[in-house]
């Protein structure tokens, strides 16, 4: 195969790919474009419908500044030492404490 040869076959194979990339690019911008139409489509009527459905441990998960009034299994820790260990939890991760829920807390030996 001579030189000239083999750099036509070298420059199609590229166009071919470029092309398919174009071509893949182009479905999926129309994709995007779908999904985003029919998501603004049916947001409103499913908010409305699902907001009188959501049962009230979904609504309190919902709102950041709502306070969890469930109660804290502890086991063989004092309130102060569970107070203390639920503050380092909340800075070591920088979630605010009213965003974490602790079901239970247990002293290991």
């Amino acid at each position: 195969m001579s030189i000239g040869r083999a750099l036509i076959v070298a420059v199609s194979g590229f166009m071919v790919v470029f092309l398919m990339l174009c071509l893949l690019w182009f479905i999926i911008v129309m994709i995007n474009k779908v999904t985003t139409t029919l998501e603004e489509k049916t947001t409103p009527k499913e908010s409305a419908a699902s907001s009188a459905e959501e049962a009230p441990a979904a609504a309190a998960a919902a709102a950041p500044d709502a306070v969890y009034g469930g109660e804290i299994a502890l086991y063989d820790v004092d309130e102060k030492t569970a107070a203390c260990i639920m503050a380092i939890i909340s800075d070591e991760t920088k979630i605010p404490l009213n965003q974490l829920v602790f079901k239970s807390i247990k002293a290991l030996d």
